[in-house]
């Protein structure tokens, strides 16, 4: 006789970057254990290979391209699905970053956070209409995940790796006359490589900016009794 036929729950939420709402389920045994294997190996592309994997079974809506999410649309689903699967709590071990508490304590305070407080942060400053003189402009689009971990690179330079990706995400270049779409990537590359530093750093910004998975989180050590706020980015600071 066939065994019962498990029924997976299914919840709601939303595309940080597009606001669009999808179905998704909680990741099962099978699926955690590609997590995990991709966690032991300790390498973020396995990371984001497992995540990615975790995401294609997990995203129930059609028509979802897993590949155009963008780093904080990533971020913010796997951690979605984190606390659907796992639980909303994470604990999360943290040290002194006060240089005076760290020389006199090297204790470490586990902190317990709810998922549900943990939100993408939108910097006011990222702009994507950027000025870069002359009356030249470049539109961007933020970069999509597959951008972030494809163009890793150990044999290229990391102003090579950064032309690469700027590249990948220069929607267009305009002017006062005309807006340019058709080029190749040879000849955008030697466009930004005739930036000034200065205008070369506004494009940058546009990177430093980019919104992210960001908390604030206030505690106190036990040991020593000093209070300290650390801010935690980034998906893989709430793996656990």
């Amino acid at each position: 006789m066939a065994l019962p036929k498990l029924v997976t729950p299914e919840f709601e939420t939303e595309i940080p970057s597009t606001k669009e709402p999808i179905k998704f389920r909680p990741f099962l045994v099978k699926e955690e254990k590609v997590l995990y294997m991709a966690l032991e190996s300790g390498e973020e592309k396995d990371i984001f290979n497992g995540v990615m994997t975790i995401l294609e079974s997990c995203i129930l809506t059609d028509g979802i391209d897993k590949s155009k999410l963008t780093s904080y649309d990533l971020e913010y689903l796997f951690l979605q699905l984190r606390a659907k699967s796992v639980g909303e709590k994470i604990d999360i071990t943290l040290s002194h970053v006060n240089e005076a508490n760290k020389i006199k304590c090297q204790e470490s305070t586990k902190v317990s956070v709810n998922i549900d407080d943990v939100k993408i942060k939108f910097d006011e400053k990222h702009e994507y209409k950027l000025d870069i003189g002359n009356n030249i402009g470049i539109k961007m689009r933020d970069p999509q995940t597959t951008m972030m971990f494809g163009l890793q690179n150990k044999d290229s330079s990391e102003i090579d790796q950064l032309l690469d990706l700027i590249c990948e995400c220069v929607e267009l270049v305009y002017d006062d006359d005309n807006v340019y779409e058709d080029f190749t990537k040879k000849e955008l590359k030697e466009f930004l490589e005739n930036l000034t530093k200065d205008n070369f750093e506004k494009v940058a910004m546009f990177f430093n900016t980019l919104p992210k998975l960001s908390h604030d989180i206030e505690f106190t050590c036990p040991a020593c009794g000093e209070t300290e706020s650390v801010k935690i980015e980034g998906m893989q600071s709430f793996f656990t």
